[in-house]
């Protein structure tokens, strides 16, 4: 029900093939999780793709943290 993931050193900034490949997996595992409802995401530098994060959730979040987060433009995706 509750996950923590924080203080992620991913560097979004430099948006390479392999951290959106990254990216699209954290996603993929965060949809298997289908009783999930907090997730910490709490100074992480994910916070410009977290439309990418969170598109596989099953269902809505009750509390989402973004704590300490360098709250940053989305990247870009190739389409």
């Amino acid at each position: 029900r509750s996950l923590k993931l924080q203080y992620s050193n991913v560097d979004v900034r430099r948006a390479t093939p392999e951290l959106l490949l990254g990216i699209r997996c954290l996603a993929r595992e965060l949809g298997k999780l289908p009783s999930l409802r907090e997730l910490n995401l709490g100074s992480s530098r994910l916070s410009g793709n977290l439309r990418q994060v969170l598109c596989e959730l099953q269902a809505p979040l009750y509390s989402l943290e973004l704590a300490f987060c360098s709250l940053l433009p989305v990247i870009p995706w190739p389409h």
